[in-house]
């Protein structure tokens, strides 16, 4: 594995282009002690990141269908409002497909992720113009279902455009810590939200390590 030492730099405000000029999957160590890389996805070939999403927003689909279900118990066709349920779940699916075939296309097959960790945690954030184009995109999916009376489109799209470029983990709070070496992907998992930290395949071991040794609290696996 192959650190470079940088005096100071501000990951967070990176923009692809300069991403790319400072080096992509490769280990960066400042002068404090923080180490930074630039995880560059194929999102052709690595899915995690659509099947993660695709959970999400299935599982908050399911959990209002269920609310509603019980709201409305005994008063209504049951089997026509599952059919309704079914097709508005079947155009969720299909927004969701589009959704990130139109990222790989704009972000031209590559989805830069930039991580930043030190003795107290780890933080994720995307280049600048991407978040941007991530939210933008987000923003109109949930017009359009607005539009078409698509309840889950609109909740999954308006969480989406209005998210942070920023995650941050506290190794204090991290309740889990699961690796996947063949994707790549380290869960930190705090009670609040599931961080996926994808690391360059010759540093995986050294980040897992650096990770699951200060995650006293941690259900390692």
């Amino acid at each position: 594995m192959d650190i470079k030492n940088i005096s100071s730099i501000d990951m967070s405000s990176l923009s692809t282009e300069q991403a790319y000029e400072l080096g992509l999957n490769s280990i960066f160590l400042e002068d404090d002690g923080t180490y930074n890389w630039i995880y560059c996805m194929k999102m052709r070939q690595d899915l995690s990141m659509f099947k993660f999403i695709f959970k999400i927003v299935s599982a908050m689909y399911a959990l209002m269908v269920i609310i509603i279900l019980l709201l409305i118990h005994g008063s209504g066709d049951v089997l026509e409002l599952l059919g309704i349920f079914a097709l508005c779940y079947a155009v969720i699916v299909l927004v969701i497909i589009f959704s990130y075939w139109l990222i790989d296309k704009i972000f031209k097959g590559n989805y830069m992720l930039i991580f930043e960790m030190n003795e107290e945690g780890i933080t994720f954030s995307q280049t600048t113009d991407q978040a941007e184009m991530t939210r933008m995109i987000a923003a109109t999916s949930a017009a359009v279902n607005l539009a078409g009376n698509n309840v889950g489109g609109v909740i999954a799209g308006t969480g989406m455009a209005f998210r942070p470029n920023s995650y941050h983990a506290d190794f204090s709070k991290v309740m889990s810590v699961k690796g996947k070496r063949e994707e790549n992907l380290i869960w930190v998992n705090t009670f609040a939200q599931f961080l996926q930290v994808y690391v360059p395949s010759d540093a995986y071991e050294f980040v897992w390590q650096y990770i699951t040794q200060r995650c006293v609290k941690a259900r390692i696996s």
